[in-house]
């Protein structure tokens, strides 16, 4: 949350004062995946914590890229550097991605849900004409 917290101050926010478009990986919509659906924190407190930080502030649309468990840990085992999300248990990733699943369903039209099987041209092609489409309207 610390680092949500410094990103949002010092990057996102005078950004947005400018009337800059922002795009970010992983924002509130992460935080509730992990603290809540995973680790089972109260989704009241993580609420606050938000509020306190970003006020009204909500991104205008969410792209959730969901991939097989299995090949997310391969992909895992792959990489040279780990942190400590790296270490968790394969139940622990099916509860975030579930929880993942479930914000995105309750926010319809402000987001899309994508399956990264998929070729990544193809998965980049969805993301653009959405970006365009939003950017435009």
């Amino acid at each position: 949350m610390a680092s949500r917290n410094e990103n949002f101050r010092k990057k996102i926010y005078p950004d947005l004062l400018k009337r800059k478009i922002v795009i970010c990986d992983r924002f509130t919509d992460a935080t509730i995946a992990y603290q809540v659906y995973g680790f089972g924190i109260n989704k009241k407190f993580i609420d606050v914590i938000h509020k306190e930080i970003f006020g009204k502030l909500k991104p205008d649309f969410t792209f959730f890229l969901i991939i097989d468990i299995n090949k997310s840990l391969e992909r895992i085992k792959k990489r040279k550097k780990f942190n400590r999300y790296d270490k968790f248990s394969k139940k622990f990733y099916t509860k975030v991605q579930r929880g993942y699943v479930h914000i995105a369903n309750s926010k319809k039209n402000k987001s899309l849900i994508l399956d990264t099987s998929q070729k990544t041209k193809y998965i980049e092609n969805i993301i653009l004409k959405k970006v365009l489409k939003l950017i435009r309207s």
